[in-house]
Order: structure tokens, then sequence, then C-alpha cells
């Protein structure tokens, strides 16, 4: 296999703080991510969705409320201004976030039951990583006469479904509907993340196969952008054409593969 190692260098540029902030977005995103998929999306695979991560989001997320009410009431104490939170006006505040977490904990049920009803990926039948099949609801959509592509759907449909729900609840003063327009923001920007990632992948495969065809007519020919699809050599080069070629070989590593017998 040949690795074009001049690419490598000197195009092939990372941002090591994009690359950060990427990586911690998208490590933060698997919660927000989990709370709303099982609603929509079966068949996940079987390293993609935790069943031990939804209890323990669960019991997090079921403490949450009591510990914020507890925490501002013994403020309120402190300031002289009595108790915020009573039984009653907690009901009436967090009633449909647990109704939501119990919902949401039966829907996680049902997509462990269908996990192992599903084939085996040790046999390769099945992608250990698959975020699931998609509601065929939101393939159904039309915008300017043509179907929704699944970037739409991921990036757009599916997050501005859970918005639209969680800005309802949140306009009649319940806190569940802000904490399902925050994950829905997050679902969104985590795959539009994911999207952005694998669309620079391709770029630099491609970038790298223009490079190896581009690569000799730039150094040893001399060749400008114009005649190099873009591509231009960044360096001083030999004098002698002969030397150049020469040269130019030990641009490219060639990866040995070993084949299994």
């Amino acid at each position: 296999m040949k690795r074009n190692l001049y690419y490598r260098t000197v195009h092939k540029r990372s941002n090591r703080i994009k690359e950060f902030f990427l990586g911690l977005f998208s490590a933060i995103s698997s919660g927000p991510r989990l709370l709303l998929e099982v609603f929509i999306r079966r068949n996940f695979g079987e390293r993609y969705f935790s069943f031990s991560g939804a209890i323990i989001l669960t019991f997090i997320l079921a403490l949450l409320p009591i510990a914020a009410a507890f925490g501002f009431n013994i403020l309120l104490n402190w300031l002289g201004g009595g108790e915020a939170y009573t039984g009653g006006t907690f009901l009436l505040r967090y009633l449909t976030w647990y109704v939501f977490l119990a919902a949401f904990m039966y829907m996680a049920i049902q997509r462990r039951n269908e996990i192992k009803r599903l084939p085996s990926v040790f046999d390769m039948e099945r992608y250990s990583l698959s975020t699931g099949v998609i509601h065929p609801a939101f393939g159904n959509v039309i915008i300017r006469g043509k179907k929704v592509d699944t970037r739409v759907i991921e990036t757009l449909l599916e997050p501005l479904f859970f918005f639209t729900i969680g800005a309802v609840l949140w306009v009649f003063g319940q806190a569940v509907g802000i904490l399902i327009i925050s994950c829905s923001i997050i679902y969104s920007l985590s795959y539009v993340a994911d999207y952005r990632t694998g669309d620079h992948f391709v770029m630099d495969k491609i970038d790298e196969m223009i490079l190896n065809k581009a690569l000799v007519k730039a150094f040893v020919d001399g060749k400008d952008g114009d005649q190099t699809k873009g591509f231009r050599f960044y360096g001083r080069r030999p004098a002698d054409p002969d030397i150049r070629r020469e040269v130019v070989e030990s641009f490219f590593d060639y990866e040995e593969t070993v084949e299994a017998v």
C-alpha cells in the first residue's frame, strides 16, 4: 500500500484545539443521544446501545430534581425567604420529568430485547456500532420536492421533533422541557460533528490520491497549480531533473500487507 509522506507531513493539517473540542463534544453527547434515540430508533448495534448506561443515566436524572429542590430550599432558608418547593409544587413541576424517565426506561428495555433477537456480531451478521434504524416517518418528509436524506434527518428533523416537544413542555412550566431541548441541541450538533469528520476523512483520501498523481508533475516537471488540479509543491527542488526523480520516489512509503494463509 502506497502512502504519500509529503501529503501527511505538509498538507494534512490537524487543528488540535478543534479536535479536542470535537472529541469532548462526542463524549458528552452519548447520554443526550441515548435519551432521545430510544424513542425513535430500533435495532441498535450491540456496542452502540448501553442498557447499563441507560440505568445509570435514569438514576442520575431521577436524583437531579430532588437535589436541586433541596439545595434551593436550603439557600432560601439561609436567606430568610422560606421554602420554594413543597411537595405539591415539586410534583407540579417535575411529575412529567419522572413520567419521561419511566418512558425512557421502558423503551430502553424494548431496545435491549431487540438486540438480543438480532444476529450475532461475532458471525459478522451485524455492525456492532450501528446507530439503529431510523423511523420511516422521517424518511417520508419532502423538502423542495425531494425526499430528505439521512444527513438532514439526523442533523435537523429528528432533533427538531424533540425540540418542538420540549418547547411545548417548557411553555407549560415543565422542567423536563428544558432537558429535552438541551438534549435535542446536543443531538443535532453531535451528528453535525460526525458528518463533518466523515467529510474530512473522504476529502483527505481524495486529496492524497490527487497529490499522488500530481506530485511528479509539480516536483519533477515544475508544473503550476493550473496543471495539477490546484496542487502546488512547497519547498526547494534540486536543479537536476534526474535527481528530482530519485528524490520524489522517497516521498512514498510502501506498507507491506500480510495475507492470511
